[in-house]
């Protein structure tokens, strides 16, 4: 909450319900947040400090990202390059998701990843926060593209189109 001035973490935290307004407001890389939970402290976030505008997350969402890999990390990522960092979303979804199910597939520039099998993944903020992590994970690789959803009438399910 460094941009926002000293008092941001209680801002935010007066919009929250318990238990979530107890979140720590710095997380280490061990820590864990359920997917709900990061949603609400999200929706919060943009409402008190961006004005409700949740585009206006992807620029701090880049930035913090950047901040908190370290230069190896970085170089990592980079080197993997955008097929085979998104190749590897079916070996992180269950760190960060209790439930559903994701597959990739990979054509030349462009990736299908496809999410299913949860009602969260038909939450309005949740898929606008797939298409920006995708896109933050392109800008990462070294390959600036474009994020976009798929239309589907399923509650249960998404699907981002990643092209590079």
């Amino acid at each position: 909450m460094r941009r926002f001035g000293v008092d941001a973490v209680e801002r935010v935290r007066r919009r929250l319900e318990a238990p979530l307004d107890r979140i720590e407001p710095v997380l280490t890389k061990r820590d864990w947040v359920p997917a709900h939970a990061q949603i609400a402290v999200t929706e919060a976030i943009v409402d008190e400090m961006l004005a409700g505008d949740l585009r206006a997350l992807y620029p701090l969402l880049l930035d913090d990202t950047r901040t908190s890999l370290g230069r190896i990390e970085l170089a990592l990522v980079r080197s993997l390059g955008p097929a085979r960092a998104l190749a590897l979303a079916p070996r992180t979804f269950h760190k960060v998701h209790d439930q559903g199910d994701v597959e990739v597939a990979i054509d030349g520039r462009r990736g299908r990843v496809a999410f299913t099998g949860n009602p969260l993944f038909g939450h309005p903020t949740w898929r606008v926060l797939q298409l920006f992590a995708h896109r933050v994970l392109l800008e990462l690789a070294g390959s600036p593209g474009e994020a976009v959803g798929e239309a589907t009438e399923a509650t249960d399910a998404f699907t981002v189109i990643a092209t590079w």
